[in-house]
Formats: C-alpha cells, sequence, structure tokens
C-alpha cells in the first residue's frame, strides 16, 4: 500500500472533522467558549488550542521549519474566529505536506527532541499517525464539551466522512 493517499485520506478527514467542530462550537457563547469545565486542557479554548499547538509541533519536525510553540497548553490564539483561521490554515498545510511527501519520506526516520529536549527518532509515517491520532483524541474531547452546553454537536467519525465522499 502507497502511503501518501492513506495520509492524504487522513488529512482530508482531519480537515472534514475539524469544521464540523468548528461549526458547532461557533453556538457558543464567549463565555462558555472559556469556560473551564474541568478538562485536560480545563476549557474548549484550551483544547483546542493545544491541538494547533501539538500540530505545529509536529510539523515543525516533519519540515524543518514553521513556528514552535512554547509549551503543550499555550494559548496561541484567544480568541475563537483568529484560532479558527489558524486552525484552517493549518490544516491546508498539513494537507500540502502529505501531499507532496515522496513515498520514500515516508520511511524516513526524523530525529527531533521532545519539549523536554531528550533526543527521539521515529519513523515518519508513524509520527504522522500519531498526529491524526492525537487530533481524534482530543477532538473527542471537544466533542464531549460542546454536548455538556447542550449541543447537538455533529458526528465527526471517520465513517461518515468516507460516507459522504
Amino acid at each position: 500500500m502507497e502511503a501518501r493517499p492513506h495520509f492524504e485520506r487522513l488529512a482530508l478527514y482531519n480537515r472534514w472533522a475539524n469544521r464540523r467542530l468548528y461549526d458547532a462550537a461557533a453556538a457558543l457563547s464567549d463565555a462558555q467558549y472559556r469556560e473551564d469545565r474541568g478538562a485536560f486542557f480545563r476549557s474548549l479554548r484550551g483544547t483546542l488550542n493545544h491541538i494547533l499547538v501539538a500540530d505545529r509541533i509536529w510539523l515543525s519536525r516533519v519540515e524543518g521549519c514553521g513556528p514552535v510553540p512554547g509549551s503543550l497548553d499555550e494559548i496561541l490564539h484567544d480568541g475563537f474566529a483568529e484560532l479558527r483561521a489558524a486552525r484552517e490554515a493549518e490544516d491546508e498545510r498539513l494537507l500540502r505536506v502529505v501531499s507532496t511527501m515522496t513515498e520514500e519520506r515516508f520511511d524516513d526516520v526524523l530525529s527531533y527532541r521532545t519539549m523536554a529536549g531528550v533526543p527521539q527518532e521515529m519513523p515518519v509515517a508513524p509520527l504522522l499517525t500519531h498526529v491524526f491520532n492525537h487530533q481524534t483524541h482530543h477532538r473527542g474531547q471537544a466533542h464531549t464539551l460542546l454536548t455538556q452546553f447542550g449541543l447537538d454537536a455533529p458526528s465527526i467519525d471517520f465513517v461518515y466522512f468516507l460516507l459522504e465522499r
């Protein structure tokens, strides 16, 4: 199986799921968006920022360039509209990165340092799998936060993305 089509599909799914999630979150008031709900990153604002932080960290490692946040709980964009625009841009970046990679690049071993400075190595394909899995994990948390506010949060399951296509 070729890696690029697989990861392109995941990048397209990722963009689709993020758009659906952000569309639902747009119905919240600013106070609800910021409210500490006891989630790992406290609020919807914290959770959505964390997803963007992690993507920027991993993509900077894969590309060798780009912004690198200083901590996993950094608030990159305080307001929802700014965060949404940044999320859209990052989703397009992720799609561009995987769409322009050669098949050989997916097998390359990437050397990087963790946020704590510990050296690590990992092949690019499993690393990208982690990026998409990490987003899915935290989107699930964000989805829960939306339902706690009484919103009818949309399905963001992969199978529904496939069925829509």
